[in-house]
């Protein structure tokens, strides 16, 4: 038994034993590779600062760089701006060089316009002693031959004051038009109610001249159109369609007077002419003077106006519409062919005031303001805008 017990405690020694020389001999294999390991980490952490030390220092390098260009940029921009400057400081100068130049020639100019003045009052002075002289020989001089040239000269002086009227009317530049006033030449001011009567702007009315209105494409245009529409009219000749019984024009005047609308201050403006002047394209001789009324009369009196403009009033007796050229005939203060005067709207205008002209005018009064003519041997008035006629 004790022998036994000795063997036991012999192997286990010898156990023991191989167990320590197993974990001698693999001790240094395991600090070894730790050693490795531990070495190889320090060495990738080495080279990944040295990475970040070299990333630093090109940035530093790249932000040195920039701000060396941009110093350059500035320093040219400066340089750049020194230079126009400068530019702009030779140009003022050059300019006030300039100045001083064209105040020289302007003195100079005057001098030779005071030199020129002086000539023409000389001029004048003995253009002058020269019509005092002719006049004096004429006056020593008179005979009856004299007295028909001066009736003549005379004569000529009226027909060049007619000319300058008609061209006065265009003259729209020596006249100022507000809203709803007129201002002269002399500076008073003549109020008025011809926007209130003509409200909307149909027409072009840039024109500043008379002549220029003339010439233009647009009126060219209407004049064709207006001269066509006006020589191919429909003539009436059913003149004894009714069974009235006519009464003669005196008496009707002093026993059917019309009744009179209310008073509105119209008046000859530039603004109103050029729309006139749309109306009736062929009309040529306009001449009424800027400023004048536009005078308010009855159909009774038509008769006496024609060829000017008239704010003409009376009661409808009849409506007749023309199939042959689609034309609403009033006929104011008896029916056709006794009346006093007649109104022609064409269909397209009658049908924009209302879509039964027949019915709506007829047994009416109504008041329009237009271009007074004629028309087989009786007044008429065309209308050509439905602003141009009213029922009161």
């Amino acid at each position: 038994m004790q022998a036994n017990s000795k063997t036991n405690k012999m192997k286990k020694l010898v156990i023991f034993a191989l167990i320590l020389m197993a974990g001698i001999t693999a001790y240094p294999q395991a600090t070894r590779s730790g050693r490795e390991k531990a070495k190889s980490e320090k060495s990738s952490t080495k080279k990944e600062s040295e990475k970040r030390t070299v990333n630093r220092s090109s940035d530093k390098k790249e932000k040195a760089e920039r701000k060396a260009t941009t110093s350059t940029e500035n320093k040219q921009t400066r340089s750049d701006s020194k230079a126009v400057r400068s530019g702009n400081d030779e140009k003022r100068s050059t300019s006030t060089t300039r100045s001083d130049t064209r105040s020289r020639v302007e003195t100079s100019n005057d001098d030779q316009r005071k030199v020129r003045t002086n000539n023409d009052q000389r001029k004048e002075t003995g253009s002058a002693e020269r019509r005092q002289q002719t006049t004096t020989n004429r006056s020593d001089k008179r005979t009856d031959n004299g007295a028909t040239q001066s009736r003549t000269i005379r004569e000529s002086d009226r027909s060049n004051d007619k000319n300058v009227k008609v061209n006065s009317t265009s003259a729209s530049r020596t006249y100022r038009e507000g809203r709803g006033t007129l201002t002269r030449d002399d500076g008073t001011v003549v109020r008025h109610q011809n926007d209130e009567v003509f409200a909307s702007r149909k027409y072009r009315l840039d024109y500043d001249n008379y002549e220029n209105l003339r010439r233009s494409d647009e009126f060219r245009n209407d004049y064709t159109e207006y001269h066509n529409w006006y020589t191919h009219r429909y003539i009436r000749d059913n003149r004894y369609h009714n069974h009235y019984n006519p009464i003669s024009f005196d008496l009707r005047r002093e026993r059917y007077y019309h009744r009179h609308p209310v008073h509105i201050d119209l008046i000859w403006t530039p603004l109103l002419f050029h729309r006139f002047m749309y109306y009736y394209p062929t009309h040529d001789t306009w001449e009424m003077e800027f400023g004048t009324p536009i005078e308010t009369i009855s159909a009774y009196e038509a008769q006496e106006y024609v060829g000017t403009v008239r704010r003409v009033y009376g009661k409808v007796d009849e409506v007749y519409y023309s199939p042959e050229d689609d034309n609403y005939l009033l006929y104011i203060g008896a029916p056709f062919p006794y009346q006093d005067i007649s109104v022609v709207i064409p269909k397209h205008i009658a049908r924009e005031i209302t879509r039964s002209p027949k019915w709506y005018f007829e047994d009416e009064y109504i008041w329009v303001v237009g271009l007074i003519n004629t028309w087989e041997g009786k007044p008429e008035i065309i209308v050509r805008d439905e602003e141009q006629i009213r029922k009161y």
